[in-house]
């Protein structure tokens, strides 16, 4: 009777063990990304988030001494990006059509993509987000035949527009925003 107890022991003792490795294991799956959604890789961070319906462009041109006023008194939207992306959404695109037209007709303009970015992660992460989200527009905007100068300009985390701790603020600050400069 002691010898059985001992081999239900062993069978208990590896069972237990086999379970607790098993638990540990972690299953890989095959992701599908589209261009500028894929995660950036080399960073810490763990933030949350949330789901709102993506606010209506509301910001213009910033008209500053020095700068080419007639061109910046054109709306140019500011493009909103999803958590943690730098891929256009379709809104993005329209809006960049819409500011391809305005920089054709003036191509003299010199253009500043300032990318932008939400409080979530860390600065280096944010900078270089920031970066590709610019870079995306800019590319967009050569795409359509834009001819004009265009510098690009990642701000990542600094600069908040809201300073809020919610989704909607967050979306807020997760943009590229269009500057005109002087074509002198």
């Amino acid at each position: 009777m002691t010898q059985s107890l001992v081999h239900i022991g062993r069978a208990i003792l590896i069972a237990g063990v086999v379970l607790s490795l098993a638990s540990c294991a972690t299953k890989q799956t095959e992701s599908v990304t589209m261009e500028g959604s894929e995660p950036l890789k080399g960073f810490s961070k763990n933030p949350t988030e949330e789901i709102v319906k993506a606010p209506h462009p509301t910001v213009v041109a910033k008209v500053e001494p020095g700068r080419f006023r007639e061109v910046a008194s054109h709306q140019l939207a500011d493009i909103y990006f999803a958590f943690d992306r730098w891929g256009l959404s379709a809104d993005g695109r329209k809006y960049l059509v819409e500011d391809a037209e305005t920089l054709k007709q003036h191509p003299e303009a010199k253009l500043v993509i300032e990318g932008y970015c939400d409080e979530r992660g860390s600065h280096e992460y944010n900078l270089v987000l920031g970066e590709k989200r610019a870079q995306e527009a800019m590319h967009y905007l050569t795409d359509l035949g834009i001819k004009n100068p265009v510098k690009v300009i990642s701000y990542g985390k600094e600069r908040q527009i809201c300073t809020e701790q919610d989704e909607s603020c967050y979306w807020k600050n997760r943009r590229d925003h269009m500057v005109i400069e002087s074509g002198k």
